[in-house]
């Protein structure tokens, strides 16, 4: 679990570290993460609105990529293929442990219900963070 952190951690940070530095658009965005700053707020908003708006551009462009019939063939082969990694990962799984089918779908289904739970938590934790943050602000600003 640790490489994958580590993976993640780096990805967002060579995300971030993109956006700050592109030529053009990172001068634009660098100037307004330092208007929001002078403003009081932490220039979370203006990051999350520059990855919101990367997530955007990235779908539409996926989007036209996908409705090309050359890559909804590739696709279709692709899930085809991954169906059938599936279904012969499932029937070593039963062969090998006793593993079936329904065991896997009931550990996917806690898993999804442990991760709804954990990112209630994390918004709840983020928000409390960010009172906090805007009050050291404010006290420091004083």
């Amino acid at each position: 679990m640790g490489k994958l952190k580590g993976l993640f951690t780096g990805v967002v940070l060579g995300g971030i570290a993109g956006i700050l530095f592109a030529p053009k658009k990172g001068k634009e965005l660098r100037k307004n993460i330092k208007k929001d700053l002078d403003d009081g707020n932490y220039g979370l908003n203006v990051l999350k609105g520059a990855f919101v708006s990367m997530g955007k551009d990235v779908g539409n462009f996926t989007s036209e990529v996908a409705k090309h019939e050359d890559v909804k063939e590739y696709l279709e082969k692709g899930k085809k293929s991954a169906k059938d990694v599936q279904d012969r990962a499932t029937l070593w799984l039963e062969a090998n442990y006793g593993i079936t089918r329904e065991d896997v779908e009931e550990v996917k289904s806690q898993l999804k219900d442990k991760s709804k739970k954990a990112k209630t938590k994390a918004k709840k934790t983020i928000k409390k963070a960010e009172k906090v943050a805007k009050k050291a602000v404010k006290k420091a600003r004083k």
